[in-house]
């Protein structure tokens, strides 16, 4: 079964003709949620590589840590 898309969120983190976007992502799946990154010039592979690292964080199953931990 796959994961369900929370938020799909895209940012300029620079401007000009060869500006960079960032995008988020928030999946959720058997009522685990993570968030993916992506950054590129292109929207497109910046939105693919958030979702890909979204799913491998999914997959990692890592157990959240305390911050203090």
């Amino acid at each position: 079964m796959g994961a369900n898309l929370l938020l799909y969120s895209v940012n300029a983190i620079t401007s000009g003709t060869d500006s960079q976007g960032e995008v988020t992502v928030r999946l959720e799946k058997g009522g685990r949620i993570v968030n993916g990154l992506g950054a590129d010039t292109d929207i497109i592979t910046a939105s693919a590589k958030a979702y890909i690292h979204a799913l491998n964080l999914l997959d990692a199953n890592l157990e959240k840590a305390h911050p203090q931990v």
